[in-house]
């Protein structure tokens, strides 16, 4: 009896000691000790929470609505067929797909790639407390996702069928256990492969690898989107779902757990739904063991082994010849080079210039319903320059805002900012190589969609030149004010070079004050409209509105950075 007690107060010990490591292990990844003090001691910039709490119910609170819209239509048809259990399978499926898909490469970002990893190794830490710690704060972000993934889906399904307590409360289990069996798997997986592949070595080569993965997903899942009937007949309806009936229960069969959850939530009133229910717990259980096992004995060899470094050994020519460039030229290369440099940064903006005439080539061209002719018979003509020039207009002043690129140009530089600090150029010099390398990697982004879109809709000639020069104007606009915002509020303080874009709220303010500009815009051209007012005087009066917001924006961008360099 004694050995016994000893043993559980063992547990109890080592249990307290892995939550206390846990519970640091989280403070250090979202900030948590940093934002109470900044906020709610300091007080300082609260405004960064109301802007945040918009951005995320405004685009959220859009997003949320619309997948809604797409499981009632889902739910919808499956009853037609009599299978109303098809739409959370398919959820259930999908939210286990994307956490065992994505889950890998996470896992092996947040395990081997994190900066606290030179902290923790000399600590007298288990290794397996190390990689649980991390995989919790994994697993908590998982299930933010799967919360807008599969809540809408359970209370959709629950409300359609009258299901009672017993089947919410059977639900909120299958939800909590949801992400557990595919991101155990993909831990296990990447503990097994980092232990013998030194990818650490290749980390840039691997977030390439990683982000043209998430773009071929995206692709998929746009294609699949594009291929649901609209307000089609009721058989195509039919089929359709038919078709992604059979896709979800083969794929179930070669992916068990999938069918485990879904069998407990759809037959949740039955011996079945119950040992199916104690299969899904039990094996999540086991593979989180298998894991906690695994990395006992074979993370810190891989986390060492990945810290070796190959010498490499290079001729140096000292022939060289120096040759003069103005200093303008000089900055904008050192811009080019400071972007390129980080896959992350050029992945997160270079992408779009695919993405964009991706989605209008599958989203518009694909759906004979849009009326691609009719729209063919306005744009070619003369007389429709007006409105293809604003509607231009108002897409590239979107994309330079909503890029982060020039939002985070003095953020990127992080901690090494004291070297634009140093360099024997002035402050308002490096503005103009800022501001010249946004409008320049602007227009490479937007340049492949205006292309497209002269081939397909026969753009008139009067309209490309109109397009072209308020294009120009408004994208330097936008830049400008980008760099302003950013000057004002720089990010320096990031460990992970991601955090410099994803996590910076200039982006979002960006965006924001980018959407206003483009509703005022919209505003103004109505309004000269309703007062009949010459398409030609409106479009004059737009260039030359937006050449002041060019002159005003620069003047107090540039002072604005001469206090940033001043370190004022």
């Amino acid at each position: 009896m004694g050995i016994f007690r000893k043993n559980i107060l063992g547990v109890d010990r080592k249990m307290r000691e892995f939550l206390s490591f846990l519970r640091t292990q989280m403070k250090v990844y979202y900030g948590i000790s940093a934002m109470k003090y900044k906020y709610f001691v300091r007080k300082k910039d609260l405004w960064e929470i109301v802007l945040a709490t918009f951005g995320i119910a405004v685009g959220g609170g859009t997003l949320l609505f619309m997948y809604i819209m797409y499981l009632n239509s889902m739910y919808a048809a499956s009853m037609l067929i009599n299978q109303p259990q098809l739409m959370p399978v398919t959820v259930l499926l999908l939210a286990q797909l994307l956490t065992l898909v994505f889950g890998f490469f996470w896992t092996i970002s947040v395990f081997y790639f994190s900066d606290d990893i030179n902290i923790l190794l000399p600590l007298p830490i288990q290794p397996y407390k190390i990689v649980l710690s991390k995989y919790s704060i994994i697993l908590l972000n998982e299930y933010v996702t799967l919360a807008f993934l599969m809540l809408p889906a359970i209370f959709i399904y629950g409300i359609g069928t009258q299901a009672g307590i017993l089947y919410y409360l059977v639900s909120f289990i299958v939800f909590i256990f949801t992400p557990i069996i595919p991101l155990s798997i993909a831990a296990i997986a990447s503990v097994l492969i980092m232990r013998f592949v030194n990818l650490k070595r290749k980390k840039d080569l691997y977030t390439v690898i990683v982000s043209i993965l998430a773009l071929i997903f995206f692709f998929t899942i746009q294609f699949f989107i594009n291929r649901i009937p609209q307000n089609g007949e009721q058989q195509a309806i039919e089929n359709f779902i038919l078709q992604n009936a059979n896709l979800a229960k083969m794929i179930s069969r070669s992916f068990p757990p999938a069918l485990w959850g879904a069998v407990s939530m759809t037959n949740y009133n039955t011996l079945s739904g119950f040992l199916n229910l104690l299969m899904f717990i039990a094996v999540s259980i086991i593979f989180t063991a298998v894991l906690a096992v695994s990395a006992q004995k074979m993370y810190l060899k891989a986390v060492i082994s990945g810290q070796e470094v190959e010498a490499k050994r290079k001729e140096v020519s000292l022939k060289k010849e120096i040759v003069r460039s103005s200093l303008l030229k000089a900055l904008l290369l050192r811009e080019w080079k400071l972007f390129i440099r980080v896959p992350v940064y050029a992945m997160n903006v270079l992408p779009v210039a695919i993405i964009i005439p991706f989605v209008f080539l599958v989203s518009f061209v694909g759906n004979p319903q849009i009326g691609f002719e009719m729209a063919i018979k306005y744009t070619s003509a003369p007389d429709g320059w007006f409105w293809v020039s604003m509607i231009g207009l108002f897409f590239s002043l979107f994309v330079a805002g909503s890029n982060s690129l020039s939002s985070t140009s003095f953020s990127r530089e992080g901690k090494m900012f004291y070297i634009s600090k140093l360099m024997p150029a002035d402050p308002a010099i490096q503005l103009k190589a800022k501001w010249i390398f946004g409008i320049i990697i602007t227009i490479v982004i937007i340049l492949p969609t205006y292309v497209l879109g002269w081939y397909l809709f026969k753009i008139h000639l009067l309209s490309i030149v109109i397009l072209i020069v308020l294009m120009l104007i408004g994208i330097s606009a936008v830049n400008i004010l980008s760099l302003l915002i950013d000057a004002m509020k720089p990010s320096f303080e990031w460990e992970n070079p991601q955090k410099a874009m994803k996590g910076n709220l200039n982006v979002l303010l960006s965006l924001i004050l980018t959407t206003i500009l483009i509703g005022c815009i919209v505003g103004i051209v109505l309004l000269l409209k309703k007062l009949y007012v010459s398409e030609i005087i409106i479009t004059l009066i737009i260039g030359i509105l937006l050449i002041l917001l060019n002159l005003g924006v620069y003047l107090l961008a540039k002072s604005a950075v001469k206090k940033l360099y001043k370190g004022e």
